[in-house]
């Protein structure tokens, strides 16, 4: 995986409410924002495991570049190309100690062209959860 330019970290609470249906938002549960497209669970893991996890589930999708990670505000944002066009996806990723043995995280995955994606966004987001899950467990059973 290679790193590419350092983008400017994300703040999750001035993403828009009203967001275009080529995005997908996952929050954890305790988030104040109720507008999350999906959950995102506490992994009994720590920030770190959490952290290597994602990157090792993004190193395997195909067209997947890391952009940026950030150890000290935990962060890391990838971009992955559709097969055909190219089209360029945007996907950060915030993790999030719940306490010394558990974690989660948000995920705001988003289209850099157009105004639809046919689902891919919140397919992705989907996935990479699944994996976590499977991968880390989850502490929300």
């Amino acid at each position: 995986m290679i790193m590419r330019n350092k983008p400017m970290l994300l703040d999750f609470q001035t993403i828009p409410g009203k967001r275009k249906p080529n995005s997908a938002l996952a929050l954890p549960g305790h988030a104040t924002r109720t507008d999350a497209d999906l959950e995102s669970p506490i992994f009994p893991a720590t920030v770190q495991q959490v952290r290597d996890a994602v990157v090792s589930i993004a190193s395997r999708e195909p067209r997947t570049h890391l952009l940026h990670l950030d150890r000290e505000a935990m962060q890391a944002e990838f971009e992955q190309t559709s097969k055909v066009f190219r089209f360029p996806d945007k996907i950060t990723v915030a993790f999030e100690a719940v306490d010394a043995t558990h974690a989660t995280l948000s995920i705001y995955s988003r289209a850099k062209l157009g105004y639809y994606d046919f689902g891919v966004n919140r397919k992705r987001v989907q996935r990479w959860l699944s994996e976590l899950r499977e991968m880390l467990g989850s502490a929300n059973a």
